[in-house]
């Protein structure tokens, strides 16, 4: 039976998830697989709908209010699938498809656990991982969840890498990109900028969450939130400090892109980024071992950079491209299909 899948989510910014959505959607395209988001309320996030846009992807509300969304589902042919992304929209999600014998499908993404009520939520959805197909980005992720398969994120290649890293001189341009909150660690990467002279790194920030006011910003350049298309060709390396992930997709747009990666241990990033070969590995997320990696970035010949930048735009084409991942899902979607559908 053919499908079409929904794609469930409850978004206020733009971060990994929603990088993961249009991913996830261009990638159902290229196989013909109609696909839309639906989200559970509107939270004004006019950047991510303006990309949802931009990639002709469908999208629509349910108006924040459970009883909406559950008329919504229950108005979908069988053959539609819901698969949801993020803690609030797989418990909702869930439960919304549990009480019409719908099966669901759901992503998990966030490595960290989150505080207060996020903590509760996030326990909860994993309570629930028993009522769903489930997908982890991560294997440490994916041992919590019921049944979860691994599923590595991915990008599109369609666009080619357009400068390659600052070898010859510095300054180099070291990047943060990604949501300003406690677990990505921005202050670690403020406090590394504090210690170097613009003479040798220039440090960048992209992105936009809680912690922006908390920063003190006179030791880097500030972005905001930007268009993918505006951040890359500005950076050299692209800084992961984190103190919790998953696998973040600004990382496999890095490599892509030509953008050499640092990286803390944490998450599947320990699986993906080999020290040496096809980035640096950081010992912990610390300011100290975030200086020391950069040190020792200047250190290495220019060969040694080319080196391992190469390898990363392999390890993207190979690893990341879509092509495993579609398969991996595709059998999921086959399956929660219904044996006999009432209607299609």
């Amino acid at each position: 039976m053919k499908y079409s899948v929904i794609l469930f989510v409850d978004s206020s910014i733009i971060g990994g998830i929603e990088s993961h959505i249009i991913a996830l959607c261009n990638l159902l395209e290229q196989y013909n697989i109609k696909s839309s988001v639906l989200f559970y309320q509107d939270h004004n996030n006019i950047a991510f709908y303006n990309r949802l846009d931009n990639a002709n992807i469908d999208y629509q509300f349910a108006g924040g209010c459970f009883l909406d969304l559950y008329k919504i589902i229950k108005e979908l042919p069988s053959s539609s699938l819901l698969h949801t992304h993020g803690y609030k929209a797989s418990i909702l999600g869930k439960l919304a498809c549990l009480m019409q014998n719908r099966r669901c499908i759901s992503t998990y993404h966030a490595g960290e656990q989150g505080q207060g009520l996020v903590y509760l939520y996030n326990r909860l959805d994993k309570l629930l991982s028993y009522f769903s197909f489930n997908f982890a980005v991560s294997d440490i992720l994916s041992k919590q969840i019921y049944k979860a398969e691994l599923l590595e994120n991915f990008i599109s290649l369609n666009n080619k890498s357009k400068h390659s890293i600052n070898i010859e001189r510095e300054p180099i341009n070291v990047g943060f990109v990604g949501r300003l909150s406690y677990e990505k660690a921005p202050d670690i990467f403020i406090e590394t900028a504090k210690q170097f002279s613009s003479e040798y790194l220039n440090f960048h920030m992209f992105g936009d969450g809680p912690m922006a006011s908390e920063l003190d910003l006179t030791a880097i350049t500030y972005h905001g939130q930007c268009e993918p298309e505006q951040i890359w060709p500005h950076l050299d390396v692209l800084v992961v400090c984190s103190r919790a992930e998953g696998l973040p997709m600004v990382v496999l747009e890095a490599m892509s892109n030509g953008v050499l990666v640092i990286s803390a241990p944490v998450g599947q990033l320990v699986k993906i980024i080999e020290h040496l070969k096809n980035g640096l590995l950081m010992s912990d997320s610390s300011t100290d071992a975030l200086v020391n990696q950069l040190n020792y970035l200047r250190s290495l010949s220019a060969e040694q950079k080319r080196n391992m930048l190469k390898n990363a735009k392999q390890l993207v084409e190979q690893r990341f491209s879509g092509k495993q991942q579609f398969e991996q899902l595709n059998k999921a979607y086959t399956a929660s299909l219904p044996a006999f559908p009432p209607n299609s």
